[in-house]
């Protein structure tokens, strides 16, 4: 893992540590985005449920409780959840829209989803999950148009915390997997944001600005 790739993951482990600090009051925001694309993203993410709808269905049962986060996206959320906070992210150029959720639940599991898009076509380019178990370590995923694949991290948990170093491998194109990190970022560009030009809109497991 690069330094660039350590610096990232170790801003967004302490992300999730203070999470629950800052959640004191319930963060939901929900207004009008300053940055207005031209696309329809409700259109597309409906165009693409099914599909969206049967990967998370068909994943295998190790992957379905890490990902039951999607059900979360875009609806009104409980009153019971201590963080659920979307925002939209300044880009570096025109053409792009970049979006954040964060969210913790009541078990203190908290997830990160980050995604890219086209600001005219509403094509996503790239989408970051990030998931963490209490006691059971964190799952990532990363999915990339550009290199056309799909990566997996992972970062185990012992006495002291999570490993400080995570382990990185691919995803096979054929699964549900692929789909499945693609669906919570429709999912996410169909929700309601709050506008940030204030935050940074590094990746949150990459580290990168790519």
């Amino acid at each position: 893992m690069s330094r660039a790739s350590r610096v990232g993951v170790g801003a967004l482990l302490g992300l999730m540590i203070a999470a629950p600090v800052v959640a004191a009051l319930l963060v939901r925001r929900g207004v009008t985005e300053a940055h207005a694309a031209t696309v329809d993203w409700n259109a597309l993410a409906a165009d693409s449920a099914v599909g969206d709808s049967a990967a998370f269905a068909t994943l295998p049962p190790a992957l379905t409780r890490i990902f039951a986060v999607h059900a979360l996206i875009g609806r009104r959320a409980p009153d019971i959840l201590p963080l659920y906070e979307c925002i939209q992210l300044d880009g570096p150029g025109p053409d792009e829209v970049r979006r954040r959720l964060q969210v913790r639940l009541p078990d203190s599991s908290a997830a990160v989803v980050y995604a890219v898009a086209d600001r005219g076509s509403g094509v996503l380019s790239r989408v970051e999950f990030l998931r963490r178990l209490p006691h059971e370590g964190q799952r990532g995923f990363i999915w990339d148009r550009r290199r056309d694949r799909t990566s997996a991290m992972w970062w185990y948990e012992g006495p002291r915390g999570l490993a400080s170093r995570g382990e990185r491998g691919p995803v096979p194109r054929g699964g549900p997997v692929p789909r499945a990190v693609r669906g919570l970022g429709r999912q996410l560009f169909a929700s309601s944001c709050a506008d940030s030009s204030a935050n940074s809109p590094m990746n949150p497991i990459s580290g990168s600005r790519d």
